[in-house]
């Protein structure tokens, strides 16, 4: 009977200690579990945190661009409004001076065609202040008295490209 209770004791002491470690397991378990879910978390947080910047900063590029845009379509409506402009200027240009400044006006003046913005410029405002122009300063002078500097500018430009 000794002998029966010393194997029972001692099984029930290897049996409550391998409990004992096997608790100890667990909450070491436990603990990295806790802890990796933890680590888990602040990193969302992190990962979150991370795409609301991106957010922010794709949101500033888009608004930049499309600022970029905007400027730019206001350009092409300028040269658009020049374009038409010039061209609604030079229609009565084009009645002396042909659709595409060939003629020689009234046959008394050379052709305008192939001449460069700033010659076109010094003629016309010329015509204005009444420094040039010989036999046709009469009849040019009505034409550009009226113009300002940007018409005139937008006009010789157009009849640079004719």
């Amino acid at each position: 009977m000794k002998k029966g209770l010393i194997i029972t004791a001692t099984t029930l002491l290897l049996l409550s200690g391998c409990t004992e470690d096997k608790q100890e397991q667990k909450v070491e378990q436990s603990t990295k579990t806790q802890v990796k879910q933890e680590v888990n978390v602040a990193v969302e947080q992190e990962k979150e945190k991370i795409v609301e910047e991106v957010k922010k900063i794709e949101e500033k590029s888009t608004d930049t661009q499309q600022e970029k845009k905007e400027e730019a379509k206001i350009d092409l409506k300028v040269e658009d409004t020049n374009l038409a402009d010039a061209e609604t200027m030079f229609k009565t240009c084009a009645s002396c001076h042909g659709t595409k400044g060939e003629k020689e006006a009234l046959g008394k003046s050379q052709a305008i065609a192939g001449w460069d913005k700033d010659r076109t410029i010094k003629a016309l405002n010329g015509y204005k202040d009444g420094t040039y122009g010989g036999v046709m300063k009469g009849i040019m002078k009505p034409h550009v008295e009226t113009k300002t500097p940007e018409q005139i500018d937008v006009l010789a430009d157009f009849i640079s490209k004719l």
